[in-house]
């Protein structure tokens, strides 16, 4: 039995280095940093059953979330001003934190956090995804024909929709004709 002990000790002190490189290196959510640890579990080759695994699994986890190393709510805020930056709507946020295995919950509040004092923040994060694309005004070609600009337009809706922005924003983000408002937008002025 003392044997077993033992080999269940240097399994978590080599998972416990490998946890804290990891960690060292990436901001991860709880489930994230589960996926991992199974999968470097799994590459030990230890003879131990799953019930040992998923308490091996977890003591590290306990230890790493009360050390701070590991904090969803963290990890929710710094992933949504990343997104809202790239230009990315509320639903995609809610999208890429839910495969993250973020709560409804905290991503909730990660958005409130982020866009707080910015009543318009669906907008802004739509202006900066066209800008970044250099799409709609801030297209650099001059169009010649009305069905390029037509087909074009098209490409456009579809860019923002699958970015995840209603059809009420989309339609208001291409109403915009000049790129003195779009900046005004951006700096929150309007």
């Amino acid at each position: 039995m003392n044997y077993h002990m033992n080999e269940e000790e240097k399994i978590i002190k080599k998972l416990r280095k490998s946890a804290l490189s990891y960690l060292a290196r990436y901001e991860v959510s709880v489930h994230q940093f589960e996926n991992t640890m199974k999968r470097k579990l799994s590459n030990l080759k230890t003879y131990s059953n799953d019930l040992d695994n998923i308490k091996i699994i977890n003591i590290l986890k306990d230890e790493m979330i009360l050390a701070k190393f590991i904090d969803d709510k963290r990890f929710a805020e710094t992933k949504t001003r990343s997104i809202r930056r790239q230009g990315g709507s509320e639903r995609f946020i809610y999208a890429k934190l839910n495969e993250k295995g973020i709560s409804n919950d905290i991503i909730k509040c990660a958005i409130n956090a982020v866009d707080e004092g910015h009543e318009n923040a669906e907008m802004i994060a739509a202006i900066n995804f066209i800008k970044r694309r250099s799409i709609g005004i801030y297209y650099k070609k001059s169009l010649e024909n009305k069905i390029d600009e037509f087909e074009l337009k098209n490409k456009w809706f579809g860019a923002l929709s699958r970015r995840g922005f209603s059809l009420d924003v989309v339609k208001k983000v291409f109403e915009i004709k000049d790129i003195e408002k779009a900046d005004l937008i951006l700096e929150d002025n309007l």
